[in-house]
């Protein structure tokens, strides 16, 4: 074991500002490698070769084996060497925020420059999150962050969740105009060994005098929440096997201080530095908070730094001549309002926000219906825009059902058929939500509805709007008793509503807020969390696929391809067996008809301009929320 800390090891923030020190221990033995580790030929190695003005370094990118030349690996020895690491995770917003720490990519570049103005040379590490969300992202679709991640003049980062936001294709083009590369080393392409994405395994290289490895690996846990790539392209492989194996490889190429960059929550990058004691550090992301600790039982260091530029860390890292064990120092760095704007970064900065203005006039869709998102609707009755908005959010979280709150909608104004611009989405749509998937009980969506109809005809914010169920509700009865026994049905795409069963177990989509209990949805802190508020897919961000896939879909010649190929793949996303027979049997008399047929399909998601063709939405009010006192006026009249 190392000669320890200088402080306790626990990872309360309180103690993350003052400087600590460890002597890490000597690394264990290679591991064999992992059964999923691609076996290599005699002939052949995965190593680039450095140009010979640089210094050496090792990239691992997918690529075929015999297109790579021989590397070389070298153990480095002398006088003491040192090593300053900055490392940062989980950026959204590249503008100052209002409040303390105001943090904004311009203060953060300021501080990675006083470092390279003393001549400190440090090595920019970034754990992933940052083409998404934020409201900026939802117009530009992350591409501001590469000039911002550029300029900071990043060395290495690992791919997080968020960046998947956009879709594969949208990450991979963004990636590629960065000039770092981005790891990934445990999701690899289905039915090959390369990783998914274009990312890059592991990367070794020199750096002042140290031979620096440094692996990607993420958790499974938000795999399974990427609501805009298709999930089963993917392979998972264990963080902890792959890590093994990983250092193995970098150790065999001299490495001699040992990284693993990840993405993952707390508990795992703790597994991770417990397990795998090769790793001196363990530097990680997905979490928005700032921890440091030293995790036993091997004394190794793991870092997570904050969020949204309002934090950095810095870790100075020293070998000493004949001792293979580093001493490491980290010290949280605040960026705060007192520390100046980078006039570069800030130019970048403001052209995009700039550009942000801009961009609200383009046009994103058109809807064939006007969209209801007055208050008067949308917190009083079923609203075509409700609809709209929940059917696409459902989709994308891959839940059997969604509750919405209405005070969600914020436009409070019809929407005239049309043209959609950006701006328009940004008024319904002006927070950047998160999403959480809970298991609830049939008889838990029912105390959801109960509360959500609780306060009618107050026009309050927990009024729902619902997707894949309808309901009615009697306003004469007290709060809590007002939901109709036995009219809550599951109404699932291309099926007929069936009885929730009160006992059975839905996956149901809600707001991180309302999953905190918010607006007296105190039932959701009873249900199991499947996917959390992290993990989870943006409200605003869904809508914006959701237009970005009909523009796709547009292209296409065959009309009838269009709304089946949506179907179908919203149908796989929430796998509902009984539905995928139902599209099955409509498949064999499909034809090109009417709007209303379309509506009726599609819910409105998709439907083909009567005059030109092309894909437009037009969301109907379709029953799924009645007032029976309302209905009983409609009957007399």
């Amino acid at each position: 074991m190392g000669a320890g800390c200088s402080r306790g090891c626990a990872s309360t923030e309180a103690a993350q500002t003052q400087a600590v020190v460890k002597v890490k221990p000597s690394a264990a033995e290679a591991e064999e490698p992992a059964p999923w580790a691609p076996a290599k030929k005699a002939d052949e190695d995965e190593t680039p070769a450095a140009p010979a003005d640089a210094p050496a370094a090792t990239l691992v990118v997918p690529r075929k084996p015999s297109e790579a030349p021989k590397g070389e690996s070298t153990v480095y020895g002398g006088s003491s060497r040192k090593l300053t690491i900055l490392h940062f995770n989980d950026v959204y917003n590249i503008e100052e925020q209002a409040r303390e720490p105001k943090g904004g990519a311009a203060r953060l570049c300021a501080k990675v420059n006083e470092f390279r103005e003393s001549g400190a040379n440090p090595l920019v590490l970034f754990s992933g999150d940052c083409y998404n969300p934020s409201l900026m992202s939802t117009i530009t679709l992350g591409k501001q962050m590469v000039p911002v991640l550029n300029k900071l003049n990043v060395n290495v980062a690992c791919i997080g969740n968020h960046d998947f936001d956009y879709g594969l294709e949208n990450l991979q083009k963004l990636n590629g105009q960065c000039n770092f590369p981005w790891l990934m080393a445990n999701v690899l392409e289905r039915d090959t060994d390369f990783p998914y994405a274009g990312a890059g395994t592991i990367w070794v290289e020199d750096w002042n005098g140290i031979k620096v490895g440094i692996v990607g690996l993420v958790e499974e846990e938000w795999l399974e929440t990427l609501g805009a790539v298709n999930v089963d392209e993917m392979v998972y492989k264990d963080f902890i096997e792959v890590g093994r194996e990983a250092a193995r490889r970098m150790k065999a190429k001299g490495a001699e201080l040992l990284i693993a960059l990840t993405h993952m929550r707390e508990p795992n990058d703790r597994k991770l530095a417990a397990e795998v004691p090769e790793f001196h550090l363990v530097l990680g992301g997905h979490d928005h908070h700032y921890v440091s600790a030293f995790i036993e039982p091997h004394n190794n260091l793991m870092v997570k730094s904050g969020t949204d530029f309002r934090d950095m860390s810095l870790i100075e890292v020293e070998l000493m001549a004949g001792n293979s064990d580093p001493k490491m120092s980290v010290e949280r760095i605040i960026i705060d309002g007192s520390v100046p704007e980078d006039p570069a970064m800030k130019e970048i900065v403001d052209e995009y926000m700039k550009l942000m203005g801009e961009k609200m006039d383009e046009e994103i869709g058109e809807s064939l219906e006007p969209l209801d998102g007055r208050f008067q609707t949308v917190r009083n009755r079923e609203s075509n825009l409700g609809n709209f908005v929940a059917d696409v959010w459902r989709k994308s979280a891959n839940a059997e059902i969604a509750i919405l709150n209405s005070g969600s909608l914020r436009s409070d104004m019809i929407h005239p058929p049309g043209v959609l611009k950006a701006k328009d989405f940004v008024s319904i749509l002006p927070m950047i939500d998160n999403t959480s998937v809970l298991e609830c009980t049939g008889a838990q969506v029912v105390a959801a509805l109960e509360n959500g109809v609780s306060q009618w005809p107050k026009l309050e914010g927990r009024f729902p709007q619902v997707s894949g169920l309808k309901f009615k509700f009697d306003p004469s009865k007290p709060p809590g008793s007002r939901i109709v026994p036995g009219s809550v049905y599951l109404w699932e795409f291309e099926s007929e509503p069936e009885p929730l069963d009160m006992d059975r177990r839905y996956r149901v989509a809600v707001k991180e807020y309302l999953a905190q209990g918010k607006d007296g949805f105190n039932v959701f802190l009873d249900c199991k969390v499947l996917v959390d508020g992290e993990s989870g897919v943006i409200l605003p961000s869904t809508i914006k696929c959701h237009f970005i896939q009909l523009r796709v879909l547009n292209k296409w010649d065959e009309k009838k391809i269009y709304t089946r190929s949506l179907t179908a793949r919203w149908l796989k996303k929430v796998k509902s067996v009984k539905s995928l027979d139902n599209l099955a049997a409509a498949e064999s008399r499909f034809q090109r008809t009417s709007t209303q047929y379309y509506q009726q399909r599609s819910h409105g998601l998709a439907v083909p301009h009567p005059d030109q063709g092309y894909y437009c939405i037009a969301p109907r009010v379709e029953g799924r929320i009645v007032n029976v006192l309302e209905e009983v006026v409609e009957d007399l009249e």
